[in-house]
């Protein structure tokens, strides 16, 4: 995949880019603490 040298974002379009890329991780470092919190409680 090449990206377009002459084809700039600007600044808003990578903030919603970083955005969107935090809720991602945020919402996937949850799934993962919630298992871990349910695991616990359903095993012990």
């Amino acid at each position: 995949m090449t990206r377009n040298s002459q084809e700039r974002r600007t600044p808003e379009q990578i903030r919603v880019s970083n955005r969107r890329i935090g809720l991602v991780l945020l919402a996937i470092a949850a799934v993962f603490f919630a298992s871990v919190i349910i695991n616990q409680g359903w095993f012990s």
